[in-house]
Order: C-alpha cells, then sequence, then structure tokens
C-alpha cells in the first residue's frame, strides 16, 4: 500500500515540475523571474511537496481509516490557499537589474496550485483500491 503512495508523489513531483518549469518559462515574456526562483528549485520544492503529501497521506489514511483522505485533503487546501499570502506579504529581496517586480505576485501565485491540483487529480486514480 505505501508503493502506491511512493508512486503517486513521484508522478506528481513529475508532473507539477514539468508543468511548473514550462509555465515559468512561458512567463518570461511577462518578466524574467528566473534569477530569484531558478527552474532547478522549482523543482525541488514541487518534489518535496509532492512526496511530503504523499507521506502525510499515507499516515492518515492508516491512522484514521475512515476520514484520513477527507481530512489529508482539507489540510492540503488550507495550506494552499494560506501560503498564497507569503508571496504577496513577504517578496524577496530582487537584483537591481530586475525589471517588472510588481508581477511577482502574479508569477508565483499560480505556482502554489500546481502541486495540489495535481495531487487532487490523480490521488482518486492511485488510491481507489486502498485494499
Amino acid at each position: 500500500m505505501l508503493v502506491r503512495y511512493i508512486i503517486l508523489g513521484f508522478v506528481v513531483a513529475v508532473i507539477s515540475s514539468a508543468t511548473g518549469i514550462a509555465y515559468s518559462y512561458s512567463f518570461k515574456e511577462l518578466g524574467d523571474f528566473s534569477s530569484v526562483i531558478p527552474y532547478s528549485k522549482i523543482a525541488w520544492m514541487f518534489t518535496s511537496a509532492s512526496l511530503g503529501i504523499s507521506g502525510l497521506s499515507f499516515l492518515f489514511n492508516k491512522v484514521l481509516k475512515d476520514i484520513g483522505g477527507l481530512i489529508i485533503n482539507i489540510i492540503i487546501a488550507f495550506v494552499t490557499i494560506g501560503s498564497v499570502i507569503i508571496p504577496t506579504l513577504y517578496p524577496p529581496v530582487f537584483p537591481e537589474t530586475q525589471e517588472m517586480q510588481e508581477f511577482y505576485p502574479a508569477f508565483v501565485i499560480p505556482l502554489h496550485f500546481m502541486v495540489p491540483m495535481i495531487w487532487f487529480a490523480l490521488s482518486s486514480y492511485f488510491l481507489k483500491n486502498k485494499a
């Protein structure tokens, strides 16, 4: 059963990392933030988040058999929505050559939703037969 969670975590990590890097690359026309958030950092953060969610989901489903999935999904939703506040209140220190710094929140906020959206989309398929 743990293998399904690990596979799900890696699949979510690969898809969300590829999506995040493609989104970041396509955003370059509006403002290039690759000096602040490089592609490697996007991939590392998405992989860490995906595997962390997989581990927590396994633990919650193991301990709370009936409502573990519901509780972990609620936690993921609230943490994701709450994390959107961080780039608006605490923007990073930009290099002096960085143009269009005011577009940083518009760039980074969609990145916060990629891992949870892909997790919610794929978890029902990977975890449908928990037995």
